[in-house]
């Protein structure tokens, strides 16, 4: 699974994106993010908080992913994943709102990443709550276990 980050967006604090390789088939992946609503800081659930997913190879998420402004990505591999699970919860985050610090495009990636491997712990995937994007990607990620390093776009 994969981590991206848009060092640019919301006023330098960053945003990030998410995907996740399909268990079953190695060539085919999903991702997505939540991109919030202009300079909303607060979306209350059932509203629409600009999430979205899609699904296809490793070229065309870099693709779509490439031409949505993400400076750098970073990857870690995980000894299984369930991506049912991590749909169901792509599904579950799409309609909880957002707030500014607490439920955002970092915090549903973790969700989404826990769901997925529920075997990566806080040494792996560490809290994002109240965490700025870029800070969680550069600092908290390098502190954690297995994470390789930023790679440039």
């Amino acid at each position: 699974m994969c981590l991206f980050q848009d060092k640019e967006r919301v006023r330098g604090a960053g945003h990030v994106a998410w995907s996740i390789r399909d268990p079953k088939n190695s060539s085919h992946w999903i991702w997505g993010s939540t991109e919030g609503r202009g300079n909303d800081t607060y979306i209350p659930a059932g509203s629409a908080n600009g999430s979205w997913i899609k699904g296809g190879t490793w070229t065309q998420l870099r693709s779509s992913i490439s031409t949505a402004s993400y400076d750098y990505y970073r990857c870690i591999n995980t000894a299984s994943g369930n991506l049912k699970a991590a749909q169901q919860t792509y599904g579950r985050m799409k309609t909880n709102g957002y707030a500014l610090l607490t439920n955002n495009c970092l915090t549903k990636s973790l969700a989404i990443f826990r769901s997925y491997s529920p075997a990566l712990t806080n040494a792996y995937l560490p809290d994002g709550k109240s965490k700025a994007p870029n800070y969680y990607f550069t600092t908290s990620l390098n502190k954690a276990r297995g994470w390789e390093k930023a790679r440039t776009y």
